[in-house]
This record gives C-alpha cells, structure tokens and sequence, in this order.
C-alpha cells in the first residue's frame, strides 16, 4: 500500500491586499486633532510648545545656577561630559530621569528656575 502525502493551502486564489490603516493622521480637516483640542484634552493652563522650545535653555540656566563648572554637572547627573557640555550649553535636553533628580534634590531652586513665564 503507497501512501501520499498532499500539502492543503490555507489560502486560495490571489492574497489578500493589506487590510491595516495608514498611521499617520492628519493635523487638521481629518481625524487629526488641532493645538485647540490638545489644550482642551489635557487641560492646559499654559501652551506646552513654547515651554517645550525653551526647556534647554532653561535647564541651561538652572545647571549654570546650581553648579560651578561641567565637571561637577557630569558627576551629579551620572552623565558623560559631553553630555554636561550640551546641557551647559543649551543645545540639548535632558532625559525624564535627570529632571525628576533635580526636582527632587533642589526642589525651591528648581520651581524658581524652571518656572513658565
């Protein structure tokens, strides 16, 4: 007795177009939402955008306040002194964790210098 194996496709005829959306949603005139229903979602009481593009400047002040030198900003944050360097500079931002740390070791001298405006 000759036994035959037969292989059974799951699929039959041509496959399937993608049936998953597009991810990017429009800003406005879609199902985008606009800066106004960001605000009125999150509660605002101040727009973020502009605290947001100033935040490194910022911060900037806040390392130049609290600390004399680079050095002593990489050694309290745990971060390379390149990084310090971009801080102290204001060409870049901190991670969560850094703020978080100096929210909570200085926490007068942080609202005062952090302050929206």
């Amino acid at each position: 007795m000759s036994s035959s194996i037969q292989l059974i496709s799951s699929q039959s005829g041509p496959v399937p177009a993608e049936k998953s959306h597009s991810k990017v949603l429009p800003s406005s005139g879609g199902r985008g939402r606009g800066r106004a229903a960001l605000r009125r979602a999150h509660c605002w009481h101040f727009d973020p955008v502009p605290y947001r593009a100033a935040f490194a400047m910022r911060w900037s002040v806040f390392l130049r306040e609290m600390f004399q030198s680079r050095e002593d900003v990489a050694a309290a944050f745990g971060v390379t002194f390149g990084t310090a360097c971009n801080w102290w500079d204001g060409l870049n931002r901190p991670y969560g964790d850094h703020v978080a740390l100096a929210a909570l070791a200085w926490p007068e001298d942080f609202a005062r210098l952090m302050a929206a405006e």
